[in-house]
């Protein structure tokens, strides 16, 4: 411990002996060049020093913390108001291929893969055929039932005018037997004649009546044997139906083109795939002109107003930032619907005519889309980023040499990522993006916790 303390008083004596000596060297060059009489005391060389040391930490610390506050260079510029909303791409004009509207219920067992190209006459989508087969089949026993039952009518109708006919011409012969047989009684006594016309008559009457029974016999069985027509030709219809139902479960392209699947609603909006069972008429494929393209956007009722048609729009795809498109507003929906069933907000449909083709272009692919409502000119605009309330007034933090300087501002139009600055700030003007006293709070907070207490005084 001894030899340690005499180390120590040892090197201190060293470093003040050379302090005296740069000391004394400073003073004789300060008098050799006549400095004022502040620099020539023996005290202003330490106290130049401890300034230097002074003012290179303080010069060091604010380029540190200047350093990592991110900031903005004011410009005059078109200032762009705007409204962005997200989309998706779709073909402005396209084939759609439905479900067939036949009865019962449809479930769709084979579907042409999502992004094929197909060409007119290709097979698209098939339903299960099991209840169309049991309906034909069906249909096809009652036809023949049918065809049957005629037959036997047929028979049944030749058997009665066989009969009818024998009857008939038996009741003819007896009535011109009591003719004859009345001639040969005109010299008879009363008593005969009188009987042999009441003979005649009888058999006259039991002949017309014979007759008009005939007749009508003749007559109902022609409307029996129409009536079976009728529903034969009946059963023939269902059956010619219950075919085309059949061959309406496959679902053959009119058209070539790129497949894109509908949308099922009844599966929480998801797209149509094997196993779904659409209704009679539901859109299952569509096939799209991709020659013109449109993106669809709903717009919320606050922002609808601000919407017009003949307005341009930056579209661009979410799958390939690096392009984007010029539209044209094209169609506003009058109506509002809710957004989805959970939410209250109403939206409006808008549609965008992309100008142009592309390759990169396919249904189905989301959009980004910057409706430009407003061109302003020569306008100073900053980030939102860069503008604080504070006290219902707006204020910036404007960049003055190695710090800087809090400044109130006037504000005019807003759009998505900026607002315009009508007083307070030029051109040039570079502008903090974060708030510079919470950025001093913290720095100040990191600087006390680095500073470490010993314990018990060691």
């Amino acid at each position: 411990m001894g030899k340690l303390k005499s180390n120590l008083s040892s090197s201190a004596i060293n470093f003040t002996n050379k302090i005296n000596q740069a000391n004394k060297k400073y003073l004789n060059f300060a008098n050799t060049r006549k400095f004022p009489k502040i620099f020539r005391s023996k005290f202003s060389l330490p106290i130049i020093v401890l300034l230097a040391i002074l003012l290179v930490l303080y010069l060091s610390t604010s380029s540190s913390i200047d350093s990592n506050i991110p900031t903005f260079t004011v410009k005059k510029d078109i200032f762009l108001v705007s409204i962005t909303e997200s989309g998706e791409i779709s073909a402005k004009n396209s084939i759609s291929i439905s479900a067939p509207r036949v009865r019962g219920v449809l479930k769709i067992v084979q579907l042409v893969p999502e992004g094929e190209y197909i060409k007119a006459g290709e097979v698209v989508a098939k339903f299960d055929p099991t209840e169309a087969l049991a309906k034909v089949k069906d249909v096809e026993a009652q036809l023949e039932i049918s065809r049957s039952n005629k037959d036997k009518l047929l028979a049944n109708h030749q058997s009665q005018i066989a009969q009818m006919e024998s009857e008939l011409k038996s009741a003819e012969l007896s009535f011109e037997l009591s003719k004859l047989s009345m001639e040969q009684m005109k010299f008879e006594a009363e008593a005969k004649r009188r009987e042999a016309e009441l003979q005649h008559k009888k058999n006259e009457l039991n002949f017309q009546k014979i007759k008009q029974t005939f007749e009508s016999n003749r007559i109902i069985q022609k409307s029996e044997l129409e009536n079976m027509n009728v529903e034969i030709r009946q059963k023939n219809n269902d059956l010619e139906k219950a075919k085309r139902d059949l061959d309406d479960l496959t679902l053959i392209s009119s058209s070539e083109g790129l497949v894109v699947y509908g949308i099922n609603w009844s599966n929480q909006g998801q797209r149509f795939q094997i196993g779904d069972q659409p209704w009679p008429g539901q859109g299952i494929v569509t096939l799209p002109d991709l020659s013109k393209m449109e993106s669809r956007i709903f717009v919320n009722e606050v922002d609808i107003s601000k919407v017009k048609l003949g307005q341009k729009v930056k579209v661009k795809l979410d799958a390939f930032q690096d392009s984007s498109f010029i539209g044209t507003i094209a169609k506003v929906a009058k109506l509002g619907k809710r957004k989805d069933n959970q939410s209250t907000i109403k939206v409006f449909d808008v549609f965008i005519d992309i100008e142009g083709t592309s390759e990169i272009l396919k249904p189905g692919m989301t959009t980004s889309n910057k409706i430009i409502i407003n061109e302003i000119d020569n306008k100073i605009f900053i980030p939102h980023e860069a503008l604080f309330e504070v006290n219902s007034n707006f204020e910036v933090y404007r960049k003055n040499g190695s710090g800087f300087d809090e400044v109130q501002v006037s504000i005019g139009e807003k759009s998505d990522d900026f607002v315009v600055v009508e007083d307070g700030l030029v051109d040039g003007d570079v502008v903090s993006l974060v708030d510079i006293k919470k950025e001093n709070s913290k720095e100040n907070a990191t600087n006390d916790s680095s500073v470490q207490i010993p314990e018990n005084g060691k």
